[in-house]
């Protein structure tokens, strides 16, 4: 049987390692290329779907881009610990995930695709076309520049979560957006 570890052993095994973490950030990712274009995908996405966005449906677009969000942030974070894949450059160095994809790109593609896409059918050919392009083409562009590392993981479970995260968030978008149409009309 292993030896366990205390609580405070592990608090402190991670507190080094974040430490390590800051400390190769801050030597070798702080200013680089990699940095700043993670930067810009954290922030000028936003003024672009600020533009493309219909503002008559912000609340429903916005609540179904944060269903995506907790979605693609609690997925990251999963496959994170579980070492299924890396991040060797991020834009905050106490986040281990590629941040600036989880709270900015991913989301902001789904809403595009809710708002263009109104119905069922078009919604989910939408959904597969963007679910292979983000698999099959910037999944690996990102592993070749060095923004994502794969460990133990294929594309094709990207394209699969990519799907079934489109489909959840619409259907508990379109409940909420159901309950309160019902709750207007009475």
């Amino acid at each position: 049987m292993a030896n366990r570890l205390s609580v405070e052993q592990l608090a402190e095994m991670a507190k080094e390692l974040t430490q390590a973490r800051i400390e190769n950030w801050l030597g070798h990712e702080f200013g680089s290329w990699r940095w700043w274009v993670l930067l810009a995908l954290l922030t000028v996405p936003w003024f672009i779907w600020y533009k493309l966005a219909d503002k008559k449906k912000l609340p429903e677009l916005s609540l179904f881009g944060l269903i995506i969000m907790v979605f693609t942030i609690t997925l990251d974070e999963f496959g994170y610990e579980l070492i299924l894949w890396s991040y060797p450059a991020e834009v905050i160095p106490i986040f281990p995930r590629l941040t600036a994809i989880d709270y900015t790109v991913v989301p902001i593609f789904y809403m595009l695709i809710y708002q263009y896409f109104p119905t069922w059918k078009s919604f989910y050919w939408a959904l597969g076309a963007m679910s292979i392009l983000f698999s099959f083409v910037v999944e690996p562009i990102i592993v070749k520049l060095g923004f994502y590392m794969l460990i133990k993981w294929l594309y094709w479970y990207s394209f699969i979560i990519y799907i079934i995260m489109g489909l959840l968030a619409r259907w508990i978008t379109r409940i909420f957006v159901d309950i309160t149409q019902k709750a207007n009309a009475k």
